[in-house]
């Protein structure tokens, strides 16, 4: 299956770029996911409340777990919550069943730079496509051009695979957002080795957003860089600055960094 790639940009031309901020906030969004409201209008207006409330702290980037929407597709609500978030924040809307033309697909929903754009889970999982009708998978990997760089989104289990972090490598992203659904201990672990991973090969920081623990921090083992933080709030403070730098090493530099070598030349032997 061929994967387009696609950027998004959707800000307004400037004559100059601003520098980029020294720190990003990045929250996950504090969602009871066993929570029943009474209507659906309940659901929106408590979705549209924790919008505003980040982006009155000052929130750089929020995003909700894998399945908060429990079967939700909260496409309508989409204009209230560009207005709740402003021009500057990124929105993430975890992953959500919706229907596309008769068929299931996985979807996400991502705010940047002032508008919205929709993609769809690459890889569903065993169960997904098991499902009646089977979740079809997208064929779009997204990447947003952010605050100076590059940032993605992919569920926990597209994090998993090497293919996916190969293409990311190559397009420099430094901000990878991962959000998680309710898993067994064994799937929980799984994606906290994938993400410690993708924070060295990627040169990126990398956050999981669980449906009801706090959010998980991976950034690069380069000098200056703790090898992992787990914070005990809802928000971790990623060091934006500091990360791009990494993409422009000093002159007479000799430390490894393993995400700005070009890609290998070899041949399989057996």
């Amino acid at each position: 299956m061929k994967i387009a790639l696609l950027f998004v940009s959707l800000a307004a031309a400037a004559p100059a770029a601003p520098k980029p901020a020294e720190w990003l906030v990045v929250r996950a969004a504090d969602w009871d996911s066993s929570w029943k409201p009474k209507a659906d209008r309940e659901w929106a207006e408590k979705l549209v409340a924790v919008v505003s409330a980040a982006a009155k702290d000052g929130v750089d980037a929020l995003v909700f777990a894998e399945g908060f929407s429990a079967g939700r597709c909260p496409e309508d609500l989409l204009p209230s919550l560009k207005g709740a978030a402003g021009p500057d924040m990124l929105v993430a809307l975890g992953v959500m069943p919706c229907k596309e033309k008769g068929s299931a697909v996985a979807r996400t929903w991502v705010y940047s730079s002032g508008g919205w754009a929709a993609f769809d889970k690459i890889d569903p999982t065993p169960a997904e496509r098991a499902a009646k009708p089977p979740v079809k998978p997208g064929t779009r990997l997204v990447l947003f051009r952010w605050r100076g760089g590059l940032a993605s989104v992919l569920p926990s289990y597209s994090a998993q695979k090497p293919e996916l972090a190969a293409a990311l490598k190559k397009r420099g992203v430094s901000l990878l957002l991962v959000p998680v659904p309710a898993e067994d201990d064994d799937g929980w672990r799984r994606v906290t080795r994938a993400a410690s991973a993708r924070a060295v090969e990627l040169g990126a920081a990398v956050v999981l957003v669980p449906p009801s623990a706090p959010p998980t921090l991976y950034l690069p083992a380069q000098k200056g860089f703790e090898p992992a933080l787990a914070a005990g709030a809802r928000d971790v403070r990623v060091p934006w600055r500091r990360l791009l730098e990494l993409r422009s090493p000093p002159a007479g530099s000799t430390e490894a960094r393993p995400f700005l070598d070009p890609a290998t030349y070899y041949q399989v032997e057996f």
